[in-house]
Order: structure tokens, then sequence, then C-alpha cells
């Protein structure tokens, strides 16, 4: 079936990734107010093992979502390797039902695998770097809810990979806008009761619990789906581990991507809580959530793209490739460093809000680059994981374990503070990924970045034209 990825769709996206961008900014004011330094450089200890659950995803979320997409667009099966041309335009229920019942095998094991690692080990670290913290027992309550919200996200964290395969993007986002709107508004009155830290936690439940039921009732009644799925039939348990296999193939692979970008992103937050203390973390952290967050709106269109540019590949339209893709590489490059400029302006008020300089614009804009070049990356990389050739995480984990052996010579050894997990960050993405990849998908496409902003450009006169 046709995934048309509508206008209402693309501006549900921008909503959604702003709200719940947004959700973050308007509570860490409150954060900062009703936390100490020290128990918001935990929660920034918190965000960054929560990312955690990427790696036990182990990249089968964008996985099963592409493979949706593909049933949703008719192949007659799935490949390990590519994806056979279709000219298709029916659902292959079939299909799909097999990807479903693999899909939720597969989150059972890892969310429980999952929720095992984390109250264990998890709880050792937190219990040692919040060591400074009197309340040890709060913290270790705090933490036991974050991880049960983990596990939640984990256990139903399919359904907004299913709404994505069929191109529901903006039902997704507003599922998303629904959830994270509860989230601020627990946390704030929480905080306004003296919970402390464990009003995140306890917020942060709340949020995957609604989205995921949210997401799980629109993609179930989306154009009849439950009762399309139920004339299927059962599917015999030897076609789920048969699927399995194959979606194993590339799922490994995403596996160590998956790896390979929270060492990238997050490893240094939580070297620097061991190397330099709760609170160079927590200016860190605030730093790398500001920048992380105008990436996210930078590639908003992009991400909107991704259902139709996999039904492009599996009809092989380039046209429409080379038209997505463009569109949404260049709105990156120009959004991302006019939202960094916007950010500035805002150091003032976090500053006045905390009492302490603890965030500047040095910090900010060298945090901000190295996040530019490392999006920049993921654009192309989202590219080819669209057409189901994990090509690129060879060098993926390769930059991650330079960047972790950077940033503990640079910090551990030669002690350059905040600013050597930043140099850490660039060179080891300057190396090979940021310039090889985007090279490798421009030969791919015949594309050069010229062409890109000339495809841009028509497209969005094109669009202003439609709207007069």
């Amino acid at each position: 079936m046709k995934i048309n990825i509508s206008k209402n769709d693309i501006i549900w996206n921008y909503i959604g990734i702003i709200v719940s961008l947004m959700g973050n900014f308007l509570l860490i004011p409150f954060l900062l107010k009703f936390l100490t330094t020290d128990y918001y450089g935990l929660w920034n200890v918190f965000i960054s093992l929560g990312a955690v659950s990427a790696l036990f995803d182990f990249g089968f979320n964008s996985l099963f979502a592409r493979n949706v997409a593909y049933s949703w667009s008719g192949v007659k099966n799935l490949s390990k390797e590519n994806v056979v041309a279709t000219d298709s335009d029916g659902v292959n229920y079939l299909l799909l039902k097999k990807v479903i019942k693999t899909c939720q095998l597969v989150y059972l094991i890892i969310s429980l695998t999952a929720l095992f690692i984390l109250v264990s080990v998890g709880t050792v670290y937190v219990s040692h770097v919040g060591k400074s913290i009197d309340n040890n027992f709060v913290v270790i309550i705090a933490w036991e809810l974050y991880a049960l919200g983990i596990f939640l996200d984990l256990l139903y964290g399919y359904y907004d990979a299913f709404l994505r395969g069929i191109g529901e993007i903006g039902a997704d986002n507003k599922a998303r806008v629904i959830s994270k709107l509860i989230q601020i508004v627990l946390t704030v009155i929480l905080l306004f009761l003296n919970f402390g830290i464990i009003s995140t936690s306890i917020a942060n439940v709340a949020y995957g619990l609604v989205f995921r039921e949210l997401c799980k009732r629109r993609f179930y009644s989306y154009k009849n789906m439950k009762t399309r799925l139920n004339e299927v039939g059962t599917v015999p348990i030897s076609d789920t581990f048969e699927t399995f296999k194959i979606v194993w193939h590339n799922a490994w692979r995403e596996g160590v991507v998956s790896i390979a970008n929270y060492i990238s992103n997050q490893v240094t937050t939580l070297l620097c809580s061991l190397y330099l203390g709760l609170a160079a973390t927590a200016k860190f952290g605030l730093a790398v959530q500001f920048t992380s967050a105008v990436a996210q709106i930078a590639t908003a269109l992009l991400i909107s793209y991704q259902p139709a540019l996999q039904e492009a590949y599996a009809h092989r339209n380039k046209n429409i490739i080379n038209a997505k893709l463009s569109m949404g590489v260049i709105s990156y490059i120009i959004l991302y460093p006019l939202g960094l400029i916007g950010l500035t302006f805002f150091i003032p008020v976090i500053n006045i809000i905390k009492g302490s300089a603890i965030l500047t614009i040095p910090l900010l804009l060298s945090v901000g680059f190295y996040q530019f070049i490392l999006k920049l990356r993921d654009c192309y990389a989202w590219y080819l994981g669209s057409t189901n050739r994990v090509v690129y995480y060879k060098s993926f984990i390769f930059s991650s374990i330079l960047c972790t052996a950077l940033s503990i010579l640079f910090v551990g050894y030669w002690h350059l503070n905040i600013s050597g997990f930043i140099y850490a960050q660039i060179i080891s993405q300057l190396v090979f990924n940021v310039w090889y990849w985007p090279g490798y998908v421009h030969n791919e496409l015949h594309l050069t970045l010229k062409l890109m902003f000339l495809s841009f450009k028509n497209q969005l006169i094109q669009t202003i034209k439609k709207e007069i």
C-alpha cells in the first residue's frame, strides 16, 4: 500500500519533537530549582544509563519499523541483505503478521534481560557515583523506578515502530505529545510535593505506559488492521523463528551501531561522573541535552521521510529517493546552526535560574560542533539503513572505541577536563565516518551537495506556490 507522508504528518513530527524537547527544557528550571547540583548531576547519569536501552534494543526498533514498511509496500519476502524490488501496491498481511509476532517475542526477551542488568549492575554503579549524596536510600529508590520505566519502554517499544512503518508519523507524534505533557505536569507536581529526584522517575514510568498504549490502539485500528491480521490466522512458531533468522542478519549489525552510538553519545557523560564528579557532569550533561535537542529538531524532516524512503527503495524509485534525501539533509544543514545560535541567547536565563555559570557559550558551541558532525553522519547512515544495508557498522564501532580511548587519555591522564571529552568525540568522527559515508551515498545516487541544494530550493519553491 502506498505510504504517503503528508504535510500533516511532517507538522506533527515537528510538534512531537519540539514538545518532547521543550518539555525537557521546561523541566530544567524546575529541576535546577528543586534539586541540588549533585542530584541534578545524578539525574544526568540516569539519562545516560537510560540510554542503555538502545543497547538492549540492539537495533531491532528501526529494523522492525522498516520491515513493517516493506510488508506494507507489498514485498513478497524479506531478505537478509538489501530489498527485493516489488511492483505490488497491496499489503502483504501474512508477512506483516510474521514480523509482528517475531517482534513481540524478541522484545519480551530483551526487556527482561535489560531489567535484570539494570537492577543489578546499574544499581551498583548508581550507588557508587551517588555516594556523595547523604540519603543513599532515595538514590536507590529513584534509580529502581527509573529502571522500571526503561523495562516497560522496552517491553512495548515496538508499537511506535509499527506506526512509523506504515507511515502513521502523525499518529505516532500525537501520542508522544499527549504522553510528554502528562510527564511534564506529573514531574512538576511531584517536585512541588518534595518528591525530589524520585519525581522524574515516577513521571518517566507514566510517560512510557501512556505512550505505548496510545500507539497500540492507533495501530490496530488503522485501516481495519486488527481484522485483517486476524484473517491471516495463526503464525506457526517455525515461521517466527525463520523470520528471526532473516532479520538477525542485520539486527546484530544494527546492535553494533547502537552500541557505537551509545558510546559516542553517552560514555563521555559516564566517564565525566567518574573523573570529574557530579558537578562537572551537570554542566557537560546540560550542554549535551541542549545540543542534542537542536539536532533532533533539525533532523525531524529526514526522520519523517524514512517510511517513504523505504517504500521508494522497494520500488527502486530513484527520483523520490533523491528528492526526499535532499530535503532532509539540506534542511538539517540549515536548521542546526540556526538553532545552535538561538541557544546561546538562552544561556543567561539558565545561569540566572541556577545562580551560577552552569552553562557557557564556549562549552555549548564546542559540544554543538560535535553533535553537528555526528548527526550529519547519521543522516547518510539512516538512508543506507532504509535500504537494509548496514554496511557502516564496523567504522561506527571503531570510532566509538577510539572516542573512549581518547577520552581516558585526554581526561584521565592529561587532565584536560571537559574539553578532553569534546576533543575525543570530534577526532573520533573526523577520522573516517563524517566524510566517507556522505561520499559513499553521493556516489551511489549520483548526487552532489550542489544538486541537493538545488533540489531543496525547487521543492521549497513548489511548496510555497501551493500554499499561495
